[in-house]
C-alpha cells in the first residue's frame, strides 16, 4: 500500500507539474522570493563527489546568476570537509550543545541557520542522493528547528535520460526540507542524460541553473 502511494506520488510529480508537488510534502512554493532583503546570503551545498562534475557545474552556474542578482554566495563542496556519521550522541545535541561535535558539521550547520537561501545539490546514485549529502543532512538534527523561513532550490544530474530518475533526488531533498519550519521551495534543475563528466557544460541545463540563480 505504501509502495503504491509512493509510486503514485512520483508519477504525479513528473514533468512540468513537478514544482506544484511541493505542497504534497507540506512545503510552500513560490516563483518569486519571499525574503524581502538585499544581499541575501545564498548557501550552495554541493553533495557531488566529483569537483567539476555535472552537479557541481550546475552549482557554479547557479552561483554566477545569484551573484549577478546581488546575493552573497558561498558554495560548500562537501568532500572538502570532515562530516562524521550521525550517532546516538548527536541525538542528545540540541541547540548550543550541537557545537560539541568535533568535526566540521557545527560550522557548516551554522551557515545553514544564517542563510536566507539554501541550494541542495546532488547527482542521483542508486536512486538517491549521495551518501556525503545524506550524512550531512542527518547531522543537522541538533539545529534543524532553527532553519526556519528558508528558501530552497534543488539541483541534480543523472546519466539516465528519464526525468523520473532525477525525481528520486528531488524527493530526497524534499524529505529533509519538509521537516523544517516554514520552508519555501523556489525551483529546481533536473539535468538528465548527463553521464559524462562535464557534459552539462554549455547545455540548456547549465543555463537553467544560471537563470534560477538570477531569481533569488
Amino acid at each position: 500500500m505504501v509502495t503504491a502511494l509512493f509510486a503514485g506520488l512520483l508519477a504525479s510529480c513528473g514533468g512540468k507539474q513537478a514544482d506544484n508537488c511541493a505542497e504534497n510534502y507540506g512545503i510552500n512554493y513560490s516563483e518569486t522570493s519571499t525574503v524581502s532583503k538585499e544581499n541575501k546570503y545564498v548557501l550552495i551545498i554541493s553533495g557531488s563527489p566529483r569537483r567539476g562534475g555535472n552537479t557541481d557545474l550546475l552549482c557554479d552556474a547557479f552561483a554566477r546568476g545569484a551573484e549577478e542578482a546581488g546575493g552573497r554566495v558561498e558554495k560548500i563542496f562537501l568532500p572538502d570537509y570532515r562530516v562524521d556519521y550521525f550517532t546516538e550522541a548527536d541525538e542528545q545535541r540540541v541547540g548550543d550543545r550541537a557545537n560539541e561535535a568535533a568535526d566540521d558539521v557545527p560550522m557548516l550547520v551554522d551557515k545553514m541557520v544564517r542563510a536566507d537561501v539554501i541550494v541542495l545539490a546532488s547527482p542521483v546514485y542508486y536512486m538517491n542522493i549521495t551518501g556525503q549529502l545524506k550524512t550531512f543532512i542527518d547531522r543537522t538534527f541538533g539545529r534543524y528547528r532553527e532553519m526556519k523561513d528558508k528558501e530552497f532550490f534543488y539541483l541534480t544530474a543523472c546519466a539516465d535520460p528519464a526525468e523520473s530518475t532525477a525525481d528520486w533526488a528531488i524527493n530526497a531533498f524534499r524529505g529533509f526540507v519538509m521537516c523544517l519550519p516554514n520552508p519555501t521551495e523556489r525551483g529546481m534543475v533536473k539535468a538528465v542524460g548527463m553521464g559524462r563528466k562535464g557534459a552539462v557544460k554549455g547545455s540548456p541545463y547549465e543555463e537553467q541553473a544560471y537563470n534560477l540563480g538570477l531569481r533569488i
